[in-house]
């Protein structure tokens, strides 16, 4: 038997006309409709790491495997090999070439999501929420149940980084220059975007205006908060971001255009205060390799004590610290 070779123009017409979501619905994947955008899908396995699908649906990464790893991102092939790695490569071949012009469900999710889309952009509706109000639901849902102090959601509130929902926390992502290009939704039922969403970074600063020389990561708004509020180190130079749990283009870029300014800054550190998981240290990884390739240092801030993140932390320290405080009392 002849040796099955793939031709290049067979090879890129299955690159160009087979998405690699549609790969992953066939093998069981479901579309995350609250974290996916037009540029970046995510997709759920019943259990496991989701994988991202990036650049139209040509590219793609398993946010189980290392940002390093080779077989953990790649083309539409990579993919296929990657989910059934038992397929001989000219069954790969055929069953990729039987999917050509196969629509996938989530683009086609993505497309009617636009039809909807509401006239007024998420900066336009932020202006619209009032802040955030002590006593009021959302106030107790953050301050008693994911135990952030008061005194730091008023320096949120102070810097407008948090406004109020009625069933949820609103949570900005800026530009650079601070235009409001999203805004992440947390509540006790609530996880989602609003619609027409950009996901860059959250930020936010305890204190200080000046440059930033120390910059934390971490996966959730809430997080980027607990987390500040449990740092030791000097906040006057130091700000909190997070990335929605995410790692699209968009992120990708608004970090980079922060390391860039913190390129050549003596003692500059990009520090990952990611979850204490796989999936956590995958993007820890990936955010060394951005310090490196900018030249800043760059340190690994786990969440302590086995927590899995580090409004975790926070919440066993605060209601440690409450039953120590009405023990005394009584």
């Amino acid at each position: 038997m002849a040796r099955f070779e793939l031709s290049q123009q067979d090879r890129e017409q299955i690159m160009s006309g087979v998405s690699c979501a549609t790969v992953l619905e066939r093998n069981g994947y479901m579309l995350d409709k609250a974290e996916s955008s037009a540029n970046c899908l995510k997709y759920r396995p019943g259990k496991g790491y989701p994988i991202i699908v990036t650049h139209q649906g040509k590219g793609w990464w398993d946010t189980g495997c290392s940002g390093s790893d080779p077989d953990g991102k790649g083309t539409v092939f990579d993919l296929l090999r990657h989910l059934r790695p038992e397929l001989r490569w000219r069954e790969c071949c055929l069953e990729l070439g039987a999917l050509i012009g196969i629509e996938p469900e989530g683009a086609v999710f993505v497309r009617e999501q636009k039809r909807v889309t509401p006239a007024e952009s998420p900066a336009q509706r932020w202006v619209g929420r009032r802040p955030l109000r002590r006593g009021s639901k959302v106030w107790n849902y953050l301050a008693l149940e994911r135990c952030l102090p008061d005194w730091l959601l008023d320096q949120a509130i102070r810097t407008d980084c948090i406004r109020d929902g009625f069933h949820a926390a609103w949570f900005c992502h800026r530009e650079k220059d601070g235009t409001i290009c999203g805004v992440e939704l947390r509540g006790p039922d609530t996880r989602c975007s609003l619609t027409g969403t950009v996901k860059t970074l959250f930020r936010f600063r305890l204190r200080g205006t000046r440059p930033v020389t120390r910059l934390v990561v971490c996966e959730s708004a809430i997080d980027a908060l607990s987390c500040s509020a449990l740092d030791e180190h000097d906040g006057e130079r130091t700000a909190y971001a997070s990335t929605s749990g995410g790692f699209g283009p968009e992120t990708e870029t608004a970090l980079r255009s922060w390391l860039e300014e913190m390129r050549g800054i003596p003692h500059a550190m990009l520090v990952a205060g990611t979850d204490n998981d796989r999936a956590g240290e995958n993007y820890a990884a990936m955010l060394e390799a951005l310090a490196a390739e900018y030249g800043v240092a760059y340190e690994r801030f786990a969440p302590p004590g086995g927590e899995k993140d580090w409004n975790a932390v926070l919440q066993r320290l605060m209601r440690e610290y409450w039953a120590e405080t009405a023990a005394q009392a009584a």
